[in-house]
């Protein structure tokens, strides 16, 4: 009798743990009763921040995987910076492209572009807009009449505006700011 129950026994395990062929292997919609419950397992993410700096290196080294002959900023410079010579160094089909593979790096290295100044040297930036601020004033003494720019508001979007809205022809503005340059000894911008 004893005998009989083990081999009982071992015919139920086998039977329960054997597959029949009749099974696909995964669990439908109908086999599921209304007393069967399901867990899902829900995976947290983590958006890691990282600093600006950190985004810098990054972009630098993901434009040099695309093909960008870029070094990594150093000494508190900013990657626009070390942007600058490339673009000028290319035409504008060119520098299209090189802005579309930037933000295609910050896409991929989960990086928000934002404001161009994100990137920027503070320094860089209160250097550029004091200049700018000077350059405004020399143009308002050749009588082109400028609002200050910001860091919001560049100088340069300021007089297309002025030209655009018919105030002042376009030659005008390049003859004051031409005198301006010469004024203020600054190397006029290429292109």
């Amino acid at each position: 009798m004893k005998k009989t129950k083990v081999i009982f026994l071992v015919f139920v395990l086998v039977s329960s743990c054997s597959s029949s062929d009749d099974s696909q292997g995964v669990i439908s919609k109908n086999d599921l009763s209304n007393d069967t419950t399901v867990t899902t397992i829900k995976e947290e993410v983590v958006q890691e921040i990282i600093s600006p700096e950190d985004a810098q290196f990054l972009l630098a080294r993901c434009l040099r995987d695309k093909g960008y002959d870029i070094n990594d900023p150093k000494n508190g410079e900013s990657l626009r910076s070390v942007l600058q010579p490339v673009f000028l160094a290319t035409d504008q089909k060119g520098r299209d492209e090189l802005f579309e593979t930037i933000q295609i790096c910050a896409e991929e290295n989960d990086i928000p572009l934002g404001n161009n100044a994100d990137f920027e040297n503070p320094e860089d930036v209160a250097d550029r807009l004091d200049t700018e601020l000077e350059f405004a004033q020399c143009l308002r003494e050749k009588g082109i009449e400028v609002e200050d720019p910001s860091t919001e508001r560049p100088l340069r979007p300021i007089l297309v505006g002025l030209v655009q809205s018919g105030q002042y022809l376009e030659d005008q503005i390049r003859e004051a700011a031409g005198e301006c340059f010469d004024d203020l000894e600054l190397e006029p911008p290429q292109g």
